[in-house]
């Protein structure tokens, strides 16, 4: 009977700190994202600023430097662009944001300001273009850094919240 009970005490306590250390790893998935997002719309401004190239083939080159959900979204855009044509940027844009980063650890705030950038780009020439993405990389920076300033102290409160409320479950339940 000791042996169950020491076997469920350690299954609890292993649960709840898992607990804690996933909500803490999701503060260093959304910074790892906000990164990423930030390296894309440097590459997009290289891509306009150095070559010139329309925006369906700068989201093709782009696709190749990129990884995972990055690839697929700016692959996904770009035929998505090749497709339509131009003047729909801005609605092809929110459709492949939300299907490619609706689930992801980023938050409301943070959707809605990657959402608002087509609102900005795709119908202007490359100068506005370039000034829309500047734009852009600000908001994401001040995003970033408002994030990195809070999840710090919320990473260790949420690895120490797990495995406090582990202790004290196994103090309940024994």
């Amino acid at each position: 009977m000791l042996g169950v009970k020491l076997a469920g005490s350690v299954l609890v306590l292993v649960a709840c700190t898992g607990l804690g250390l996933d909500k803490s790893l999701e503060y260093r998935r959304r910074l790892r994202m906000l990164s990423e997002l930030r390296r894309m719309f440097l590459l997009l401004a290289g891509e306009i600023r150095s070559s010139r190239t329309p925006a369906g083939d700068a989201f093709s080159h782009m696709a190749a430097r990129m990884d995972g959900v990055y690839r697929d979204f700016l692959e996904k855009l770009s035929g998505a662009l090749g497709q339509e044509g131009r003047g729909r940027f801005d609605r092809l844009w929110k459709e492949q944001v939300l299907e490619s980063f609706e689930k992801s650890p980023l938050n409301r705030e943070e959707l809605e300001l990657l959402l608002s950038f087509g609102n900005t780009f795709g119908y202007l020439d490359a100068q506005m273009q370039l000034a829309a993405i500047d734009f852009f990389q600000r908001e994401l920076a001040e995003c970033y850094e408002k994030l990195l300033v809070s999840c710090q102290g919320k990473m260790r409160v949420a690895r120490l919240l797990g495995v406090t409320a582990g202790v004290f479950l196994v103090i309940l339940l024994v």
